[in-house]
């Protein structure tokens, strides 16, 4: 699904015009979209001129990049070293249940698909 990094956006509404779903309009200047009516074809993607619409894959990387951010800033709030595994540590179990969580939510939807 496509994102929006709002601070890039400059309101030009190429998007818009573009959407064959009518899924992205305008919210105090800035393009929004609405994940109801978006079927994920990668027009707005492609057009937006200062590249503020993300696709999937680079979503992740933002998202990895802030996570990793969150964690150094963590980290650097403890010297000693052990802390900083435990907090690591704590991360992975974290990220592991939600993986967890995920999945199950996947396998249900595929059961609700059918």
């Amino acid at each position: 699904m496509p994102w929006i990094k709002k601070k890039k956006c400059v309101a030009c509404k190429k998007c818009v015009k573009k959407c064959p779903t009518d899924a992205i309009s305008m919210v105090k200047g800035k393009a929004l979209i609405d994940d109801l009516k978006c079927i994920n074809c990668g027009k707005c993607v492609r057009i937006c001129p200062v590249k503020a619409i993300l696709g999937d894959k680079d979503k992740m990387d933002v998202e990895i990049k802030a996570n990793i951010k969150l964690l150094k800033k963590s980290l650097a709030k403890s010297k000693n070293k052990k802390d900083q595994r435990q907090i690591i540590g704590n991360q992975v179990l974290q990220l592991r249940m939600q993986r967890k969580v995920i999945k199950g939510t996947l396998k249900e939807l595929e059961n609700i698909k059918k």
